[in-house]
Parts: C-alpha cells; structure tokens; sequence
C-alpha cells in the first residue's frame, strides 16, 4: 500500500493506493502556490472512494475539478450532515466553491456513503467514525470524520479536523477506543493545531509517527511538535548519519517541512517514509527524542 499526504498548505489531500491500484481520496485541498491540484495530478483516473473528512473549503477545495475530471465511484461524508445543515453551518461566513459543490452533491445524491462505495479496496480496509450534527455538535471541525485505514497490521488514523472536544465524544464509542488502539501512524488533527491536541487519545494510541499537514507557521496554536513528539514512540531517521547513541529518530513530520510526504506499507505492517524535501536540517525535539530513546 502507498500512502501520500500531498503538501497542499492548510488543507487536506491523501491518496492511498492498494496493492491492485485501487484509489480512497481523503479530502481534496490543493496549493494554488505552488501550484497543485489533486484534479490535474489525477485527471483521468478512477478513484474507487472520495472521502470528505471535513466540510470546509480547505479539504474540499478542488471539488468542482475532481468532479468534473476523475471518474469516482464513490463518495463518503458524515452522514449526519444534509445539504440544509451544511447551508445552516456556513450561513454567517458563506460558502466558497468547494463547499458549495459539495452541499449540491449532497442536495442531488442525499448523505453517509454514496455510489459503489466499499470497506475493502483490494486488501486496504478502511473504517470511519463520526459525531452527530445536531445532537452532539453544530460546528463542521468536530463533525469531522475519524477514519481508520489498514494494510494488514499497520493502521493509519485521520482526524479531520477535530478538536478536543469532537475526540473525547468519540471516546465514548469503544469500538472507536479499540480502533484507536492498533494506531501505527497518527495525523493530527486540524492540521496540527492546539484545539486538536487531546490527552485521553493518547492514553490508547501510542504511535510511532506523527504527521501534520500544514502550512507555513501562522499561529501560536501550531506550536505543538514538543507536545506530539512526547506521546509518540519515533521512527528511525536514515537521513541523517548515526552515532555513538544509534540512530537518530523522528517522531513528528510536517508537509511544512518534508513536502509531501509518501509511506510505503509491506504486508508484513513494516513502513518505509520519505519526503519531497529532504535538505531540513535537525531539530531540537528530534536530536533530545533520540537522547531519551537511549538514556
């Protein structure tokens, strides 16, 4: 399985390919800057499941194109949230053209899991969980999904952009508690952000990685890679040379440092990363988590 979380700033954009070439999309942001954009890079070819993890403009910027010129044969959003609720959610700051799309998709084909949609996509299964609009919250960031991917023992977990509050209501689910639990690699949720950051989580998760898909810093909020680094267990980092205490490990990555960042997934749950960017230099949490690892 090929995991890649695209470099598309404050946004969201992952295509996870199987072992037979079927496609799950999460989320279709782009980088106008740069430029990129998941409907060119993917014109023409068929994803098997769109999934929509938030309904904000940032994870579904590029809707419009994608709709237009890739064949998808499915489409996967909170159920919960019609295309009146969206409207409602997004009446004070209005809606953009992706947003938009999608409440016209929704209004044309209804809500939940659309098309020929399914949980196993040539040996990639996949699994989702979601709090309820209305009941639980009216605020599209916690109506996020929190979907669950898997390639024999390895999971992937994606939180949308959930905040603390979203995360503790999905903890009372304890199926979603032992899905949590077999995490390998985590991506934080609202793109790394404080609001994001919830202790309970890592009670049950204990990953290896942590990745963020962001953008260049532009608030103290994202000022949480100390914080992840100590709730996650490291990676070794063959990128730089080893030493005297081994080799260096790395705990966080970020598309704002490593571009996009691309994870290749054996059968045996063994994972191979790298980034687009590879002339970082190191960083303090990364140099005192190889000292811990050691000490």
């Amino acid at each position: 399985m090929r995991i890649d979380i695209h470099d598309v700033d404050h946004g969201g954009c992952t295509v996870i390919t199987g072992p037979a070439g079927h496609r799950l999309m999460l989320d279709c942001g782009l980088c106008s800057d740069r430029p990129w954009y998941p409907s060119i890079a993917y014109r023409g070819e068929r994803i098997a499941t769109l999934m929509l993890m938030n309904l904000d403009e940032d994870h579904c910027e590029d809707l419009p194109h994608l709709w237009r010129d890739c064949p998808i044969g499915g489409l996967v959003t909170n159920p919960t949230i019609d295309w009146r609720a969206l409207r409602s959610m997004k009446a004070e700051c209005g809606m953009r053209a992706g947003v938009a799309a999608a409440a016209g998709i929704l209004e044309r084909l209804g809500t939940g899991f659309l098309g020929d949609w399914s949980h196993d996509l040539g040996g990639v299964a996949w699994h989702v969980f979601w709090n309820r609009y209305g009941v639980d919250f009216a605020d599209t960031n916690n109506l996020s999904l929190a979907a669950f991917v898997r390639f024999g023992p390895f999971t992937i977990v994606f939180g949308g952009d959930l905040e603390r509050a979203g995360w503790r209501q999905l903890l009372k689910n304890p199926a979603f508690r032992a899905k949590l639990a077999t995490t390998t690699v985590y991506v934080a949720s609202h793109h790394g952000r404080e609001n994001g950051c919830c202790e309970e989580i890592f009670e049950i998760c204990h990953p290896e990685l942590v990745i963020f898909s962001d953008g260049r810093k532009q608030y103290g909020t994202q000022e949480t890679r100390n914080w992840y680094a100590a709730r996650t267990r490291g990676i070794p980092d063959f990128s730089r040379p080893g030493g005297l205490l081994g080799q260096p490990l790395r705990k966080v990555m970020t598309t704002r440092r490593d571009g996009s960042i691309t994870i290749d997934v054996g059968t045996d749950g063994r994972f191979l990363v790298s980034g687009t960017r590879e002339d970082r230099a190191p960083e303090l949490p990364d140099l005192l988590a190889s000292l811990r690892s050691f000490g």
